[in-house]
């Protein structure tokens, strides 16, 4: 019973030992993250359906693209029959692109968009997910492209989830 009471004891002095330090990391935490905190605000965003990375593209690190040239030069067009056919359109003059462009694969991989957010200073995050699928007997290069208008025209930084 004596023993059972000490480990006990002893149990709940670490906890609350470990509370104490947890509350002052915080705080100083807390305190250094409100001068560098900023408030994110979710930007819309629509996905360009149709488009390609064209095999001449090579590796593509190239996140944002603000002109139609640079895009054309990596991305191709993949028009097909029936309505609903034509790739998304693009107006350049008021809009850029964030591409995902992931490393070739053998399996069906699908990448989903998750949020766009832009924190106080203009800065954009954009969030995706990568779904992986099903073997097959051809490579791909798996492509997410969304278009973003240029009110919203600051550094892209993208993040897998």
């Amino acid at each position: 019973m004596i023993i059972a009471a000490l480990a006990i004891g002893v149990v709940l002095t670490s906890c609350e030992n470990t509370k104490k330090t947890e509350e002052v990391t915080e705080t100083e935490t807390g305190t250094e993250m409100a001068a560098h905190h900023s408030e994110a605000k979710e930007v819309t965003y629509k996905v360009a359906e149709k488009y390609f990375i064209k095999n001449d593209a090579g590796e593509v690190s190239q996140v944002k693209f603000e002109t139609a040239e640079e895009f054309n030069s990596v991305f191709g067009m993949a028009t097909v029959m029936g309505e609903g056919g034509k790739p998304t359109a693009i107006d350049f003059e008021n809009e850029y692109v964030i591409a995902v462009v992931m490393p070739a694969t053998n399996k069906a991989t699908k990448l989903e968009p998750v949020s766009l957010m832009e924190d106080d200073h203009g800065h954009l995050t954009f969030s995706y997910e990568a779904i992986d699928g099903e073997e097959q007997t051809h490579s791909i290069k798996p492509v997410l492209l969304v278009i973003v208008d240029k009110d919203h025209n600051g550094e892209v930084h993208v993040e897998k989830i």
